[in-house]
């Protein structure tokens, strides 16, 4: 019988195939009285070295194929191999107790996890997982056993897995891995954060999936929307293979096309996609869906996964060479946005009762103004190398995007006084991202720029659904006739006041959303690069005529499934008059016509 769960999409498209469960064994660890202290704990130094190898051929082995930045989670587990604390602690039971290395070391493993376990961010909770990678590493050299691995896997699959470590992730084998789903994790974790940057489809935080699933059994994965299918019937499985190879037929055109293609409705009106991106590897797969820029830069993965804060330097750099790359097409930079579900140990952010309540984004910048300032200085030197502009995650009221805007002020005038070059005319804008920015978004409008509607926190914050919570996430629903309603008005506010407004939320990237976004009115739509191909699709199988008529049935809707229904239909009729236009095309071309 078909099962269907509800996770986290974290890597958007759609994956087919058998499954693979991927069940990392739990060693048999002996406890036994030792006589030697330093015998063991030569021992333990041993291990350290060799997981040390191993960790710096991975770290290199990524830097190869992903870029210094996603390597550079290793390099954390490089770290923790050093921890004064942890080999502190293991010496001082090693001489209290009289235990062998590996109970010591597995004990203490347990108790940390524990502990780190009950911190409320998510972000925090999820580098358990770090430390649990290397401590396993370290146990597996101490018992002379092999670790499981996905290295290799010998035929195309779904790999479903309880979690899946750094390590695991990042040497998965990319041609035979048809997609990941696991029963924890978020979008922050480094299963997702990876799966994105290797182009695998991965749902997160099923909770069940393991529970459901035995080798060979076929399953659907629906990274874009956070669906799995297991053993998915006749009709379910026919819908997502006709999907998945619309998908990937409109992805090769684009691809194959000898010439840039930009991206217009049946009626002719141009409607610019742009990519998200977190880190400057990114931006070769966005040429090669020939984005029309970058739409959401989120700079906070810089200062992730380090003891230390990016120079001024080192950011400018950063941005400069995505401004350049891209250039003259144009990059929208976030400025830091922390806190939350995205937590930096170095910063010392304290544990909050309410994390996404509290002391994050754009409300830490404005208290720490030495890392704000030294952001914004890099971000205005780099414009000099192209089309830079400036958003603020979080602006919830009028007088936080005043103060905001003095900041840049200062910044501006501090450069201009040491002549240090920038461009003068960058754009500033906001993120519409909280109710209280929806409401006065007429009275924002006169002092940006630009809008950009974030929707996945308008979404979390809107509906009171922690979007990392596995237990509601099935309660995080875009197609909520509230959520359209904020976005007709914020689009509302910008034409009101002559500026674009851009979309960047997950809700860009789905392709079921595409007509009734623009039908909002919505300017341009920024997504994971790999997104694109579809939304692309989509687009050019639309008249703007015809998303307006179709925006205002869908705003009189009264719930999220009235919605969704109308959404369905419309999708599923257009896919029907896009098959019929091939064929009558097709026809044409073999009678000569």
């Amino acid at each position: 019988m078909e099962i269907a769960l509800r996770g986290i999409g974290v890597s958007p498209g759609i994956a087919i195939g058998p499954v693979l469960p991927f069940d990392v064994h739990t060693f048999e660890i002996p406890k036994y009285r030792i006589s030697d202290s330093a015998e063991e704990l030569q021992r333990l130094d041993t291990a350290v070295a060799g997981v040390r190898c191993d960790l710096e051929r991975l770290h290199q082995q990524t830097a190869d194929s992903l870029g210094k930045d996603h390597a550079d989670i290793f390099k954390v587990h490089l770290m923790l191999l050093d921890d004064v604390t942890i080999r502190e602690d293991i010496e001082s039971r090693l001489s209290q107790e009289g235990f062998n290395i590996e109970y010591l070391l597995d004990d203490l493993l347990t108790t940390y996890a524990k502990t780190m376990r009950t911190v409320s961010d998510a972000r925090f909770r999820e580098r358990t997982n770090d430390l649990l990678d290397v401590g396993k590493r370290i146990l597996g050299k101490l018992l002379n056993t092999e670790l499981a691995s996905l290295e290799k896997i010998e035929h195309p699959s779904v790999v479903v897995a309880y979690d899946l470590s750094p390590s695991e992730t990042a040497n998965i084998d990319v041609k035979n891995a048809l997609g990941i789903a696991t029963d924890i994790g978020g979008p922050t974790s480094h299963t997702a954060i990876l799966a994105r940057a290797l182009e695998i489809p991965a749902v997160v935080g099923l909770r069940y999936a393991c529970a459901h699933v035995k080798p060979g059994d076929m399953a659907i994965i629906d990274g874009t929307n956070g669906y799995v299918f297991i053993r998915p019937d006749a009709s379910t499985l026919a819908e997502f293979t006709e999907q998945k190879g619309k998908v990937e037929r409109k992805r090769r055109e684009l691809l194959e096309a000898e010439e840039a293609v930009v991206c217009k409705t049946l009626d002719g009106y141009e409607f610019p996609l742009m990519a998200n991106i977190e880190l400057p590897v990114e931006v070769t797969h966005s040429l090669k869906v020939r984005v029309q820029g970058v739409g959401l830069y989120r700079t906070e993965y810089l200062f992730l996964n380090r003891t230390n804060l990016p120079s001024e330097q080192e950011q400018f750099q950063a941005y400069a060479q995505v401004a350049a790359v891209l250039k003259p097409r144009p990059v929208t930079l976030r400025t830091l946005d922390i806190g939350g579900d995205k937590l930096v140990s170095h910063l010392q952010l304290t544990v909050e009762t309410n994390p996404q309540l509290g002391w994050r984004a754009i409300r830490f910048c404005l208290e720490r103004p030495d890392i704000f300032k030294a952001q914004l200085r890099a971000m205005f030197r780099a414009s000099v190398y192209g089309n830079v502009q400036i958003m603020f995650p979080l602006i919830s009221g009028l007088e936080e995007m005043r103060q905001v805007k003095h900041v840049v002020d200062e910044v501006r005038a501090d450069l201009a006084r040491r002549g240090v070059a920038f461009d003068q005319g960058v754009k500033i804008g906001t993120m519409i991202e909280v109710p209280s920015a929806v409401v006065i978004s007429d009275l924002l409008a006169k002092e940006c720029d630009f809008f950009s509607i974030g929707t996945n926190d308008l979404i979390q914050y809107s509906l009171a659904v922690d979007r990392v919570n596995e237990k509601i996430a099935h309660m995080y629903e875009p197609a909520h006739p509230a959520i359209l309603r904020m976005i007709q008005k914020t689009v509302k506010s910008a034409k009101a006041a002559g500026i674009p407004c851009s979309l960047c939320g997950e809700m860009a990237g789905d392709p079921l959303f595409t007509e009734l976004l623009l039908g909002l009115g919505v300017d341009s739509l920024s997504m994971s690069a790999v997104a694109i191909p579809a939304v692309h699709a989509e687009i050019a199988n639309t008249r703007m005529s015809s998303a307006r008529a179709f925006a205002r049935n869908v705003l009189a809707a009264k719930t999220a499934t009235d919605v969704r229904g109308l959404l369905q239909t419309r999708f599923q009729r257009k896919g029907a008059l896009e098959r019929y236009l091939s064929q009558l095309k097709q026809s044409r071309h073999e009678q000569g016509e």
